[in-house]
């Protein structure tokens, strides 16, 4: 059986823990989408365009052909219907994350029933870093090496100036 898997986020920005998984993760699968979504609780720093950019590059760069890049503006278990991904691969950073990751299980397999999540634990390097902190850094003119990919890095000092390594 071909499988195909759904990595989504918002990515905003894509941090070196999102790139872990998606290389990790890439090996499992077929074919794996990494699906960049619209948080409606976020207001977003980098437009949708520029993540999905950075993140094709990235994923260029790694070499990985069977990762695709999409987006979607709707319940992710819906998008993995439509697209006939049978996974949905999540990353958690520590077991704070479980609870919700165990609800959002749920409720997505009671809307696509035979949708799996596969859960990633992220590496010790990666399980203090989000996307929400390293926005916050970002506040700051703050972002401490090895937090986001240097081409991510890059892009970032590009739209915001100069950043001060810590």
């Amino acid at each position: 059986m071909t499988m195909k898997a759904v990595f989504a986020g918002s990515f905003d920005p894509p941090t070196s823990g999102h790139i872990d998984i998606i290389r990790r993760a890439s090996p499992i699968f077929a074919e794996l989408r990494i699906v960049v979504g619209h948080n409606l609780l976020k207001q977003p720093l980098l437009s949708l365009e520029k993540r999905m950019d950075m993140l094709r590059r990235l994923v260029e760069a790694d070499g990985l052909p069977n990762v695709t890049i999409d987006s979607w503006d709707g319940l992710i278990a819906e998008y993995a219907r439509v697209e006939g991904c049978g996974v949905l691969v999540r990353s958690v950073r520590s077991m704070a994350d479980i609870p919700y990751e165990q609800t959002m299980s749920s409720f997505n397999r009671r809307m696509e029933e035979g949708l799996e999540t596969l859960i990633m634990f992220s590496r010790p390097e990666f399980a203090d870093i989000s996307s929400s902190a390293v926005r916050e850094l970002l506040a700051w003119k703050r972002l401490p090496p090895g937090i986001v990919p240097d081409l991510v890095q890059k892009e970032l000092e590009l739209s915001l100036g100069p950043l001060l390594q810590s």
